[in-house]
């Protein structure tokens, strides 16, 4: 394998760690100076250097939306060292989803206001019959609802590896190969984690309107004042756009810039992660839901509309337990409309993550408390769960003496954890490696086209291989999946990336890069290692096509698949 390696940026990250400091062009006036001090602190010489994060934009907001601290940390731009300040963008990812909630509520109660809540419950079928989209079985096409969207009820199962790849040109054709996706549960039995509902929901929102989800969004971004803030465009030129945080991976402490272009892949899923916002921005989302839908004296969204997003609409199993008197958890328990809600020391914490490769974010609200935190960076992997800095921020304001000592506490336990984590997955590589090594090389032919109805089109064929002199099998998926296949044994086959897609791997702390495809019948199918196991990230029909799929594919007197 010969990874593609951008051009090196001269910096270490550890030394550029230990030259941070807060930017000059922070916001801290309305924050006491000694709280101020034990933040910065903690983030300069604690918190950075453990997750070797080279930049971070934070907010904190209290009471009724003062902006307690706004500020930067580190370089928004190593190489060219441009400062990370309160305005500058980074991508938030997931946390995205709740924004796209508003919008939808929005929509609803603007357009059913005789409805009320009911609208959230009522078929989208029967709102808005002309919408052309369906599922695999006609129970879900006649039944699913925006609350079913919105809180990944639907439980079809989550289909990223289009998002990695970036193999469609817009929203619209996702949301048509959604019917094509399979079910991982009966509807609203379990909830399943689904980015493509959220593309559903934004552009359904669009249609209701009679307008389109960009618009709805950069309406609603006005109506906040958050002018700094914009959705991902293919035609955004990251090289005249100095105010965005510039993404980085990192290797043995030295850091690369990571391709922008592979930013734009989100621009299909905006509705699902594709919003760059400023600290400044987001501390202003965080008044606005802090005080239920007002910012500035204006109602934006009616107070009884944003309750809606906080009422648990699917039970999420618990990912923590107490093990200590002493420990002070944050558990998540439900999930609402595009936020997860859960309790910290026995009180609401309403939050969501945000994660595309290498940008990570957090947006956490104490509502009951009166305080909310927003922080992103730029720079992966990330080793630790980003929680530790919102929880550590809230229990310094509630006045917790040993909240420095409680967070190195987590700090040490989830680097324990990222590694028991990272050994699993190496485990999991070897034991399907030998198992594959193990059945003698099946002699079938694997070139030729497949395809799948949910995630597009793969093409594997023979390509003459510059490294090698010789003629290899090459597969190629959308824009970004490209890679050499080389036959481990039986049906196996490691796949090396020849594209910048290694960056994801690079990102997210796999500096191998491990990916492999199992080719056998006619089934292509691209496992990623996940956990103990590798996952499947997707299947692929030969000679299937969107030409020889059924464009509604249930009988009309079936509730279940054809």
């Amino acid at each position: 394998m010969s990874p593609f390696f951008p051009q090196l940026v001269s910096f270490c990250i550890i030394g550029i760690i230990l030259s941070l400091s807060r930017n000059s062009f922070s916001q801290g006036q309305n924050i006491d100076p000694e709280i101020r001090a034990k933040i910065d602190d903690f983030i300069q010489n604690i918190y950075l250097p453990a997750t070797k994060t080279s930049a971070l934009g934070l907010s904190i907001v209290q009471n009724d939306g003062e902006v307690l601290y706004s500020t930067g940390f580190g370089y928004a731009d190593q190489e060219k060292m441009i400062l990370n300040g309160n305005d500058t963008q980074f991508l938030i990812g997931s946390t995205t989803k709740s924004f796209t909630a508003v919008i939808v509520l929005r929509v609803l109660n603007e357009k059913f206001p005789d409805l009320g809540e009911k609208a959230l419950d009522t078929p989208i079928k029967k709102l808005i019959p002309a919408a052309n989209f369906t599922f695999n079985d006609r129970f879900r096409a006649e039944h699913v609802t925006f609350r079913d969207l919105l809180a990944h009820r639907t439980c079809i199962l989550r289909n990223d590896l289009p998002l990695l790849a970036d193999p469609f040109d817009t929203s619209e054709e996702i949301i048509y190969r959604v019917r094509y996706s399979e079910e991982g549960c009966g509807i609203r039995s379990e909830w399943q984690y689904n980015n493509q509902m959220f593309v559903v929901a934004g552009e359904l929102a669009g249609l209701i309107a009679n307008s389109s989800y960009d618009e709805l969004f950069q309406n609603l971004l006005t109506d906040l004042g958050m002018l700094n803030s914009s959705l991902v465009k293919k035609s955004d030129d990251f090289s005249n756009m100095p105010f965005r945080a510039q993404p980085y991976y990192v290797i043995e402490n030295v850091s690369y810039p990571i391709n922008t272009e592979l930013i734009k892949r989100v621009t299909t899923s905006n509705a699902a992660g594709g919003l760059y916002a400023t600290a400044n921005d987001m501390a202003r989302y965080m008044r606005f839901l802090l005080n239920l839908g007002n910012i500035d004296g204006q109602q934006v969204v009616p107070e009884d509309v944003m309750k809606w997003m906080t009422k648990p609409a699917i039970a999420m199993a618990p990912f923590t337990f107490k093990t200590s008197e002493e420990q002070r958890l944050a558990s998540s328990m439900a999930y609402g409309l595009g936020l997860m809600l859960a309790n910290y020391d026995g009180w609401q914490f309403v939050h969501h993550g945000g994660y595309f490769p290498p940008y990570n974010t957090l947006l956490s609200l104490f509502p009951e408390k009166k305080i909310a935190v927003f922080s992103s960076s730029n720079q992966g992997p990330l080793l630790l769960d980003s929680a530790v800095l919102s929880t550590f921020i809230y229990d310094t304001l509630a006045g917790l003496n040993n909240a420095t000592e409680k967070a190195i506490e987590r700090l040490e336990s989830q680097r324990v954890s990222f590694a028991q984590k990272i050994s699993k997955r190496d485990e999991a590589v070897t034991k399907f490696v030998e198992k594959s090594k193990s059945v003698k090389k099946q002699n079938e032919d694997i070139i030729g086209k497949y395809g799948s109805g949910s995630s597009g089109d793969v093409e594997i064929f023979e390509k003459f291989n510059n490294q090698t002199n010789a003629t290899g099998i090459y597969l190629s998926y959308g824009r970004w999946a490209q890679a050499w296949m080389e036959n481990i044994g039986g049906f196996a086959y490691y796949l090396t990336w020849d594209s910048d897609l290694i960056q994801d791997n690079y990102a997210g702390g796999d500096l191998i890069g491990a990916a492999y495809a199992i080719v056998y019948n006619g089934t292509l199918d691209i496992l990623f290692p996940a956990g103990e196991e590798l996952q499947s990230m997707g299947k692929f029909e030969l000679g299937v096509s969107l030409d020889v799929l059924p464009e509604v594919p249930w009988a009309p007197d079936s509730c279940g698949p054809e």
